[in-house]
């Protein structure tokens, strides 16, 4: 059976049966989603591919002692969260993960999303600015929720919080988000 056929779940468990294969699918099917995160977190695109490609060497090498996951995007992306930050903490001091900035500048990829003619133009420019108001972890949160679309619960997973935190997060994001657009 061809791997896109396959769940998340199904190819996890392939790949922790040994099949090397499908461990290059999973690489293949989630690098340019982690690369994206990755650059949203530390500006150093080399450094993102290199924890990339550590975070899949370790993935392989440390097989047997990994256990079934449901969703391998959240799973990665808390990987490769951690990962970046070991990096990043080492060179420069920070006292814990929440030190790391996300830089949620939008981009196309989000006004996509929400634009649907040029007359919004206006409008998307001033959600730039809203969206440049917001704090690192708020970014990071609507970044997560409506870029990845992540459940609230695979935010919590990813943020380190729980589910209920991660939805009020999001929803006093959304609040403060529109406070700072209406008042540009």
């Amino acid at each position: 059976m061809p791997y896109s056929l396959l769940s998340d779940t199904e190819l996890w468990n392939l790949f922790l049966k040994g099949d090397k294969k499908a461990l290059a699918y999973i690489y293949k099917k989630q690098y340019r989603l982690l690369l994206a995160y990755g650059i949203k977190l530390c500006n150093d695109p080399e450094l993102v591919r290199d924890c990339i490609q550590d975070l899949f060497v370790k993935l392989h090498t440390n097989r047997s002692n990994l256990s079934e996951t449901i969703n391998i995007n959240t799973y990665l992306i808390c990987a490769l969260k951690h990962r970046l930050f070991k990096e990043v903490s080492s060179s420069v001091q920070m006292e814990t993960i929440e030190d790391f900035l996300f830089d949620f500048t939008a981009d196309e990829e989000f006004f996509d999303r929400f634009v649907d003619n040029d007359e919004e133009w206006m409008q998307k420019k001033k959600l730039e600015k809203a969206i440049k108001l917001l704090s690192s972890r708020q970014k990071e949160a609507i970044y997560l929720r409506f870029i990845r679309d992540l459940s609230y619960e695979e935010i919590g997973e990813v943020l380190g919080i729980n589910y209920q935190s991660s939805k009020n997060l999001v929803s006093r994001t959304l609040i403060k988000l529109r406070e700072f657009y209406l008042s540009l």
